[in-house]
Order: C-alpha cells, then structure tokens, then sequence
C-alpha cells in the first residue's frame, strides 16, 4: 500500500499549512477513484487521461460532477465536496484541472520509473523519440493481459495500444513517440496497480525487459553513500585505508557490548551518522547479507566494502 499511494498527490500551492484530518479525506477519495479506475480496466484508465485534453483550464462543481459520471467514476456529495475544495485554484473561480489532473494520476516512483526507462531505451537505441514502426515492432501484443484473458484479439489489442499511446503524445513530428509519452503512458496505466511487482512484471512481459536486482541496488547504493561519507571525512588525501579504519570506528561506536557485531536498530543509527538514512527492509537486506545469528558483522561488512584494503 506504501507503494501505491507515494506521491499520491501535491499539497495546492494556495494551500497555507497542513491539515492532516482535511488531506486524509483527499487521499482516501483519490485512492477510490484509483480503486474505481483499476475495475473499469486499462482502457477506462486511459480513456480518462485522454479526457482531460478537451476539458477548460477549470470547472464548476457541477461540471466537475457530470465529467465523473461521463467516465463511469462515483463519489458521494461529501467526497465530491473534498476533492473539489482542494484542487481549487487560488481566488475560488473552480476547479483547476491541471490539480486535479496531477493528483488523480500521481507519479512513478523510482522502481516503476526505472523499468519503463529501461523499456523505452531497448527499442530507442539512446533517442528520444522514435516512431510508432519501432515502438510496435518492439511491442509483444500477445503477452497483453487483456490479449492472455482473451477479452480483445490479438489485432484489435495492437490498434487499441497504438490509439492510447498517439493519444498522449505531445511530439510535433506525426507518429513519433517520446521518452516523455512513453512514461505518461505508463504513468496513468499504472496509477491502479497497487503492487509494484505487479506493475514491473506488466512492462517485463510486454517489452521483452528484465528488472535488475532491485535489492541489491539498493544496497550498493547505501554501500557507495557510506563510503563516500568516510571519503569526504578524510580530508586533503586519498588514503583508502583511513577511509576503511573511519568507516570501522563509525559503526563500532554503536556496538555497546563491544561484540564485534550491531542489533539492527543500532546498525540503522551508525549508517544515519554516515548520511545514509535507510529504512528497516534496506536494513534487513544488509543484516542477510553481513549478519550473523540475527545481528550484523560490521568487520565482515567492512571487509567486503574495502576489498584487498589493510
């Protein structure tokens, strides 16, 4: 659920201070169109993106209202009275759409984001953009879930996909396709999946891509943020070896019975002091990888950061 709802939405900029019971409701009634959106199925999802293009800047509540009803999206009076007061524009004259637009949507965190880059980049070859010749001859329609269920044909799936992705396309040149289109598209595709599994197994299939290891990126990134914090410590050399010894001195000084080894929560408190404010599950990877008997072998660890280093 974490996954789903980051980046949900953006506090307005008309908006002076939290208000946490206020921005609760927003959220729950944006994660029920969400909900909503994920039942109607892709084509709804997309369809509601490409409705945005033919609405005005703002909207009446009523307005508001009737748009909803024309994409088959429900919310009571009360809901409908949240979401419209807080994507308000500033002095009150309706709705802004681009709000709306941006909430309702969200963002791809940097997992969704990295696999759909890596996607667009296997049939890109380092452009841009590239025409819809390229993007379909990179496309593996039959591997499309609705294509798998057997609800559209192979043919009438292709043209659907080809329909929404022009649809978001903002590329001067007729039948190019940006980088910038692509992650819309997938975007909004992918703004009712709640499971990034889910979501990163969708593009796989589709493009043909493999997600690297996730974990262990996430753990050399905090390996190469520790070290870098003992390298800029060290000041006016280059000596791997006080970089080693620091990198030692910085965890052991969370090590209060002197064992040689840290209890996750100490561990978490040594790598914030080294700038790398990790969660607990980046934390348990590194306690499988370097741990022993449930705690952490910070000499093992150093060792395996400082390589061939004595």
């Amino acid at each position: 659920d974490q996954d789903f709802t980051a980046n949900l939405f953006e506090m307005p900029q008309h908006m002076f201070g939290p208000d946490p019971v206020h921005e609760n409701r927003v959220f729950r009634t944006i994660k029920s169109l969400r909900m909503q959106l994920g039942h109607l199925g892709s084509s709804a999802i997309l369809g509601v993106r490409s409705s945005f293009d033919h609405l005005p800047p703002t909207l009446t509540k009523l307005e508001f209202g009737k748009w909803l009803s024309s994409n088959n999206l429900h919310m009571s009076t009360h809901d409908l009275d949240t979401a419209y007061n807080y994507f308000s524009v500033e002095g009150g004259d309706g709705m802004g759409v681009a709000e709306f637009l941006k909430g309702m949507r969200g963002d791809l965190n940097g997992r969704r984001m990295e696999i759909v880059v890596k996607a667009f980049q296997s049939i890109a070859d380092g452009k841009e953009s590239v025409s819809t010749d390229v993007v379909m001859s990179g496309f593996n329609v039959e591997m499309m879930p609705e294509v798998r269920k057997g609800t559209l044909s192979v043919d009438d799936a292709r043209i659907e996909f080809l329909r929404r992705l022009e649809g978001h396309s903002e590329v001067e040149v007729e039948g190019e396709i940006s980088r910038a289109d692509f992650v819309d598209y997938y975007t909004w595709l992918g703004c009712s999946i709640i499971s990034d599994d889910t979501f990163v197994d969708l593009v796989e299939t589709v493009w043909s891509v493999k997600e690297g290891d996730y974990d262990e990126e996430r753990v050399e990134l905090c390996c190469r943020i520790m070290k870098t914090y003992c390298t800029g410590k060290v000041k006016g050399v280059s000596d791997p070896v006080k970089q080693k010894a620091l990198m030692r001195t910085s965890l052991q000084h969370y090590d209060l019975e002197n064992k040689g080894s840290l209890f996750l929560p100490q561990f978490m408190q040594a790598s914030h002091l080294m700038s790398c404010s990790m969660d607990e599950e980046v934390a348990a990877l590194f306690m499988e990888r370097f741990g022993v008997d449930g705690k952490l072998d910070y000499d093992v660890m150093v060792e395996a950061l400082y390589p061939g280093v004595f």
